[in-house]
């Protein structure tokens, strides 16, 4: 079991730091396009622009951490025919991140 989990963390980090320099760098590219120049470092810029490209980074980096997380764990059940530690596989065959949070003893 402590193997599983090691496992799934190498596949879920693996996939998570791809998906997420790719969504960073879509996001850059797209704020060049839109306003015509480098998005805001360090503060630098009107207060408006730095709000807007904190919130287009962090939902980006939301939805990117969230695909990666799926695409992952269905990568993991292809590999080794059962889910990763934590999720379940519904009626649909569909992937289910679990709800046991393992703070209630099982009896």
């Amino acid at each position: 079991m402590v193997g599983a989990k090691i496992g799934w963390k190498l596949v879920q980090a693996a996939f998570t730091i791809v998906l997420g320099l790719a969504a960073s760098k879509a996001v850059g590219a797209a704020w060049k396009l839109g306003r015509g120049g480098e998005p805001p470092k360090d503060g630098d810029g009107g207060y408006a622009e730095v709000v807007i490209w904190a919130a287009a980074s962090g939902a980006a980096a939301a939805v990117a951490k969230l695909f990666a997380e799926r695409q992952a764990a269905a990568y993991y059940l292809k590999s080794t025919g059962h889910p990763p530690p934590g999720w379940t596989q519904d009626a649909t065959a569909r992937l289910v991140r679990g709800t046991d949070t393992g703070l209630v003893k099982k009896v």
